[in-house]
């Protein structure tokens, strides 16, 4: 997997797929970043456009109210959840994963970041072969963006 900047968007390519991430959805990410020491973690899902093996993420909701947030874990509102995928795909979205944010320069992925991540995969009726899961961290784009494809 590689991370480029491709002027203002975010592109990361996986065996078979290009994502490319949206100002829009950067800046989300980037609104959230945990900047100061009582910073919780905030997290949220991510949809995007298909066109053939391009994933064109343009919307990041999260984090809500009901989410249970600390300085060091993210549980997001389940059910809050299905009904962000269920509202986007009516707007011809599709649910292409989750984005959460670690209070590191560098993010990468906690064993339970994964295994709830492959959880997901499992367990969902997906319009996808698999998830992406972002992680944010406190450097800039790309370094500060922790970005993996897990297919089911």
């Amino acid at each position: 997997m590689a991370i480029d900047l491709d002027r203002d968007t975010v592109v990361a390519t996986f065996h078979r797929i290009t994502v490319r991430f949206s100002p829009m959805v950067l800046e989300v990410f980037d609104l959230h970043r945990q900047r100061r020491w009582w910073s919780k973690e905030a997290g949220g899902q991510l949809f995007a456009k298909i066109d053939g093996g391009v994933w064109f993420v343009q919307s990041a909701t999260g984090p809500r109210s009901t989410d249970r947030r600390g300085r060091f874990h993210f549980w997001p509102d389940r059910r809050s959840e299905q009904l962000e995928i269920n509202q986007h795909f009516a707007s011809g979205f599709h649910y292409v994963g989750d984005w959460h944010t670690h209070p590191q320069d560098i993010p990468s992925p906690s064993a339970s970041d994964i295994l709830s991540i492959e959880s997901v995969v499992k367990e969902s009726t997906l319009h996808t072969p698999g998830l992406l899961l972002c992680i944010i961290g406190l450097a800039p784009f790309p370094a500060g963006l922790y970005t993996s494809y897990h297919a089911g």
